[in-house]
């Protein structure tokens, strides 16, 4: 009797790890409130039925979970030493769409406000129209002005520090919106860094497309070493003649694109990118 309960327990797991896969993320936004509240959304495809296991970001406060459809999914809340994991009983749903309201993704300190959110795939955060950035962790991958500010991140763990300007009043400034002078000069010195983080990528793009396949694997050997290298190390994993390395590293000079610094009796290749 014994034998038979715990064959039929190891089938039952054995259908329950089936069923339960990480299905694929075709979408992640937040929008964030200006009062500090962030209303998130997971848009997943669910190409398989089964039980869908979903990494949140954040506590959520109010939750729904519907298909494709619109109809309302079953779905379990599970707390875990590397986070809060959504467990949803999709079954046949072909998708799933995650909408949760959340205050644990910002903070307050004075005037300044700070989101974090951490995601394993490409993200967008809607920032409020009025708001002004003056930190962020990294560079965005696209920035859209329309009704909102749209900052389309790249995937991994990003922060962002920015205030909330007032308003429009048309009845106290008779129509007219005033920045204050601090605001101004801080708002003309994030577009001079964003200009020039622009202008410098499409440089890079533009001089990638004229360099030798033999240019772009030195390039690409620096970037897997954290960008710097020894000259003799590059010539030994890409099997380059050194007399052929070293022509090609002063041409890569000569474009801005690496430094050779002298380390003793090596040369040190590093990038400038």
């Amino acid at each position: 009797m014994r034998e038979m309960v715990f064959l039929v327990a190891f089938m039952l797991l054995i259908l329950f790890c089936q069923w339960s896969y990480a299905q694929e993320i075709t979408s992640i936004k937040f929008l964030v409130y200006e009062d500090g509240w962030v209303e998130a959304n997971f848009l997943v495809r669910n190409e398989e039925p089964g039980v869908l296991n979903l990494s949140l970001c954040g506590k959520p406060e109010v939750i729904t979970v519907t298909d494709e459809n619109g109809e309302p999914l079953d779905y379990d809340l599970e707390s875990t030493a590397e986070g809060l994991f959504l467990i949803v009983y999709a079954f046949e749903a072909k998708q799933i769409n995650v909408t949760y309201l959340t205050q644990s993704l910002t903070n307050k300190s004075g005037r300044i406000w700070t989101f974090h959110a951490n995601a394993n795939s490409t993200f967008a955060i809607f920032m409020p129209s009025n708001t002004f950035i003056f930190r962020i962790s990294e560079p965005p991958l696209e920035v859209v002005e329309d009704k909102y500010l749209v900052l389309i991140m790249p995937p991994g763990s990003h922060e962002i520090e920015y205030i909330v300007l007032p308003q429009k009043n048309e009845e106290k400034e008779g129509g007219y919106w005033f920045l204050p002078p601090i605001y101004l000069v801080l708002f003309i010195g994030i577009a001079i860094v964003i200009m020039y983080i622009v202008l410098r990528k499409m440089r890079y793009k533009v001089v990638m497309k004229e360099l030798s396949e033999v240019d772009r694997e030195i390039i690409n050997f620096l970037k897997k070493r954290g960008g710097r290298a020894f000259q003799h190390e590059i010539g030994r994993e890409l099997e380059i003649p050194k007399t052929t390395l070293w022509r090609h590293i002063m041409r890569l000079s000569e474009k801005g694109l690496v430094e050779v610094r002298k380390e003793g009796k090596y040369n040190l290749i590093i990038l400038k990118f």
